[in-house]
C-alpha cells in the first residue's frame, strides 16, 4: 500500500511539472536537436555531391 501511494504521488508530481522543468524535457530537446543536426548533415552532404557532379 505504501508503494502504491508513493508511486501515485510521484506520477502526479511528474505530470504537474512543466515540460522544461523535468529531465524528460531535457532528453526530448536533446533528441530533437540531435535529429536536426543529423538531418542537416545528410542534406549538406547531398548538396556537395550535386555540386561535384556539375564541375
Amino acid at each position: 500500500m505504501k508503494w502504491t501511494a508513493a508511486f501515485l504521488v510521484l506520477v502526479i508530481v511528474v505530470l504537474m511539472a512543466q515540460p522544461g522543468e523535468c529531465f524528460l524535457g531535457l532528453i526530448f530537446h536533446g533528441l530533437v536537436h540531435a535529429g536536426k543536426l543529423i538531418h542537416g548533415l545528410i542534406h549538406r552532404n547531398r548538396g556537395f555531391e550535386e555540386q561535384e557532379e556539375l564541375f
